[in-house]
C-alpha cells in the first residue's frame, strides 16, 4: 500500500513540477532576470516620462554596473524553477521506481559520502587478533572472554562468539552462515547504490526536460509582437541552467556518492572475507604459521614488506626458529 502511495505521489510531484516550470514567471524564479526586468521597466518609465538623458544614462550605468558585478555573476546561475525541475523531478522518479522506504532513505544515502572505508588498520587489527587466538587454539588453551569482548570490530567479535568459542557449529555450516551474511550485506549495499545511481541518470534527463521547456517558452515569446529581450533571456535561463544543474548534480553529487558507497562495500566485503578465513582456521586449530601466511595477503604491500623485514631481523638475532 505504501509503495503504491509513493508511486502515486511521484507521478503527482513530477507532473506538478513540469506545470510549475511552464507557468511560474521567470522574474520570480531568477534574481538576475528579475533585476534586469526592474532596470528595463525603470528605463521604460523614464522614457515615457521624457526624463532627462542624464537620468536615463545613470540608470543605464547602474544596469551595466550590475551586469559586471559579482552578484550578477553568481545569481545568473541560480534559478528556482531549474532547481525544482531537476531535483524534484529526480526525486519523483525515485518515488516511482523504488519502494517508498528506499526513496525516503535517499537523504541518508547522501551522508554516506562521508562514511569511512575500511582502512589498513582494520585489516591489521583482524590479523593481530587472529594470530593471538591462533596461538591459543593451537595449544588447546581457552580464549579468554574478555579478549573476545575487547575486539573493536563487531563482525569479528560476533563470529568469535558464535563459531569459535562455541564448538558445536561445523566448519561447513560456519562457512555457509558467514557467506550468507556477506551476500546479504552485499545485496543491501547494492540497493543503496542503485538508488543513487538512478538519481545520477535521472538528473541529466530532467535537465534536458527543463531545457525543452525553456526553449519552448523562449521561442514562443520571441514570436510575439511585443517580444522583449528580458522575456527571451528568461526562457533561455531555464533552458540552459537546468542542463547545467542536471550535469552537475549527476557528476558532482549522485554518481560520486554511488562510487564512494561501492568502494566502501568492497572494502567491507574484503575485510569480512579475511575474518571468514581466519575463523575457519581457528575452528580447525591450524598452525599459526599457516594462518599467518594466508592472512598476510589481505594486508597492504607496505605492511607485508615491513613484516618480512622484521622476520628476517628476528631470524638474524636467533629469536625465531626455521
Amino acid at each position: 500500500m505504501l509503495d503504491r502511495l509513493g508511486t502515486a505521489v511521484g507521478f503527482i510531484v513530477g507532473a506538478a513540477l513540469i506545470v510549475f516550470g511552464i507557468t511560474w514567471p521567470d522574474q520570480k524564479s531568477n534574481y538576475y532576470v528579475y533585476q534586469l526586468t526592474q532596470f528595463e521597466q525603470q528605463l521604460d518609465d523614464l522614457k515615457r516620462a521624457s526624463a532627462p538623458n542624464e537620468q536615463i544614462q545613470a540608470v543605464r550605468d547602474e544596469l551595466t554596473s550590475f551586469k559586471n558585478s559579482w552578484e550578477a555573476g553568481i545569481t545568473r546561475f541560480l534559478d528556482l524553477k531549474s532547481i525544482l525541475i531537476v531535483l524534484g523531478g529526480s526525486y519523483a522518479a525515485i518515488l516511482i521506481a523504488f519502494p517508498l522506504h528506499r526513496a525516503l532513505a535517499t537523504f541518508w544515502y547522501f551522508l554516506l559520502v562521508f562514511a569511512k572505508e575500511k582502512q589498513d588498520e582494520d585489516f591489521e587489527v583482524v590479523y593481530a587478533s587472529m594470530m593471538e587466538f591462533a596461538d591459543l587454539r593451537f595449544r588447546n588453551e581457552l580464549i579468554p572472554d574478555e579478549k573476545v569482548a575487547a575486539i573493536p570490530i563487531y563482525f569479528l567479535r560476533d563470529a568469535m562468539e558464535n563459531f569459535v568459542q562455541v564448538d558445536w557449529v561445523s566448519a561447513e555450516m560456519t562457512e555457509e552462515i558467514i557467506n550468507s551474511e556477506i551476500q546479504h550485506y552485499d545485496w543491501q549495499q547494492e540497493q543503496e547504490i542503485s538508488v543513487v545511481e538512478y538519481m545520477g541518470r535521472a538528473a541529466p534527463a530532467f535537465g534536458m526536460l527543463g531545457t525543452i521547456v525553456g526553449l519552448i517558452l523562449m521561442l514562443g515569446r520571441a514570436a510575439g509582437e511585443n517580444a522583449e529581450i528580458v522575456d527571451i533571456m528568461g526562457g533561455m535561463s531555464v533552458a540552459l541552467i537546468t542542463t547545467l544543474y542536471g550535469v552537475l548534480l549527476a557528476q558532482l553529487l549522485f554518481l560520486p556518492i554511488a562510487a564512494k558507497v561501492e568502494r566502501n562495500k568492497e572494502s567491507y566485503i574484503r575485510l569480512y572475507e579475511m575474518i571468514r578465513e581466519g575463523i575457519l582456521y581457528l575452528q580447525r586449530r591450524e598452525r599459526p604459521d599457516v594462518i599467518e601466511q594466508d592472512l598476510q595477503i589481505y594486508l597492504s604491500k607496505k605492511r607485508r614488506l615491513k613484516m618480512t623485514q622484521e622476520r628476517k631481523a628476528a631470524l638474524a638475532r636467533g629469536d625465531l626458529g626455521l
